[in-house]
């Protein structure tokens, strides 16, 4: 098991399923984005707000692949990977 914290295989499926700034989904190795897992399973448990996640998600697209998403689309992911927390007492 590659993600052994709670949600990091949920957060895995997010970034491969719906992130995919690169297009590599549907034919590439579904470990192409492992290095973002843990980054951004430390930013949800952190409890940072969604923006913050979505300025990791776009400094990830834009800066290191160089493979920019539409406005707003990191955001949306965001808000859906800050969802995973787990409410306290959880």
């Amino acid at each position: 098991m590659r993600f052994k914290h709670p949600i990091g295989l949920a957060v895995h499926s997010i970034l491969w399923r719906q992130w995919d700034p690169i297009g590599v989904n549907t034919f590439g190795p579904d470990d192409e984005y492992d290095a973002y897992v843990w980054p951004v399973i430390s930013l949800i448990m952190r409890g940072v707000p969604p923006e913050e996640i979505a300025a990791y998600l776009d400094w990830a697209c834009n800066e290191h692949m160089e493979s920019p998403l539409p406005d707003g689309r990191n955001l949306e992911l965001a808000q859906k990977l800050r969802a995973l927390r787990p409410k306290d007492g959880d």
